[in-house]
């Protein structure tokens, strides 16, 4: 099965799907329904719309399934601009209250109508509110699940956190662009997406390579960098253009795997590995294994070697949440 990784494609469908909600919410006909095919179908496929547009130009993008000359306008216009005018139209045709609502993770415009309409709702903190006081969940269509269900959607909000299937096809986009060139030895992608866990806060990337700088200079130059935090030899972090911050570390080749098993964490995993490291006569950071009492360096370059070397069984990342043996 292809997979499904392009960013264009993600960033695509979604400002389509945010069209839909808002035309929806205006009580426009048809439309909605319209682009919400069109973005389904954009978001599942396996190859990214930039390369359809450069290879078959307009037609080519026409062609995809539910898009059709007036949406594949708007496709060639966010490829040039980043941006679509009649979307941002639409969104400044909204206040920002009820645009924060939209905002909130299984919150669609038709349960914001009937928040509104039953319990005026109509900003964030009424929301927070009405679930405090479980009001929600004894109006018709909701319940206790959807009322718990938005509760923990308004928590990721806060903490900024996105779902793993967001988030993921955007690592794997930026790995792959970093690949292109061809001074990458090693890559993988970090930190709780390579844990596997169902939300997540940014993209971390770990890689082993040769020539720093042309990694940071691809990197911190995608067309997808809304603005750059840092840059350096050894880091450096972006804000993308859909809010989510990635990192990008290089380190050494021999190192590669303490570094990997140190950024994917979780925090509490890494503490009682290091600790089990000290009781075998190791000290164990993200530069290596290293022995206690004369500081030589054991090994590094792969988890494996480290977990073979303390003794243990390799843990996957997705099992790293809690110390298990």
């Amino acid at each position: 099965m292809a997979r499904v990784a392009k960013m264009h494609n993600q960033e695509v469908a979604r400002i389509f799907f945010e069209m839909a909600d808002i035309l929806e919410m205006q009580n426009v006909q048809w439309k909605p329904q319209a682009y919400r095919r069109a973005a389904k179908v954009i978001a599942t496929m396996a190859e990214d719309v930039e390369k359809i547009y450069a290879r078959k130009g307009l037609k080519g993008l026409e062609d995809i399934p539910g898009v059709g000359k007036n949406m594949a306008n708007k496709i060639v216009e966010y490829l040039k601009t980043g941006k679509i005018k009649a979307h941002e139209k639409l969104k400044a045709s909204v206040s920002a209250k009820v645009g924060e609502l939209m905002e909130v993770q299984g919150l669609g415009p038709k349960k914001i109508k009937k928040l509104n309409l039953m319990l005026g709702i109509k900003t964030i903190k009424d929301l927070e509110k009405a679930i405090r006081e479980h009001k929600i969940a004894k109006l018709p269509g909701f319940g206790e699940k959807s009322e718990a269900d938005l509760a923990e959607a308004l928590k990721m909000k806060k903490e900024k956190r996105r779902p793993l299937q967001e988030v993921l096809p955007i690592a794997e986009h930026i790995v792959e662009e970093l690949k292109k060139s061809q001074v990458v030895d090693k890559i993988d992608v970090a930190g709780s997406i390579r844990r596997k866990k169902e939300t997540v806060r940014d993209i971390d990337i770990l890689v082993a390579t040769k020539n720093p700088s042309r990694v940071m200079d691809i990197f911190t130059s995608m067309p997808e960098v809304s603005k750059v935090l840092a840059k350096g030899p050894t880091k450096s972090a972006v804000i993308l253009k859909n809010g989510i911050q990635a990192d990008v570390r290089v380190v050494d080749k021999k190192s590669y795997g303490a570094a990997l098993i140190y950024f994917t964490g979780s925090k509490e995993y890494n503490i009682r590995l290091r600790e089990y490291a000290m009781k075998r006569g190791f000290k164990l950071s993200e530069y290596g294994l290293f022995d206690r009492k004369t500081g030589a360096f054991v090994v590094g370059a792969t988890e494996e070697e480290i977990y073979k070397k303390l003794g243990l069984k390799y843990v996957k990342p997705e099992e790293r949440e809690k110390w298990i043996f």
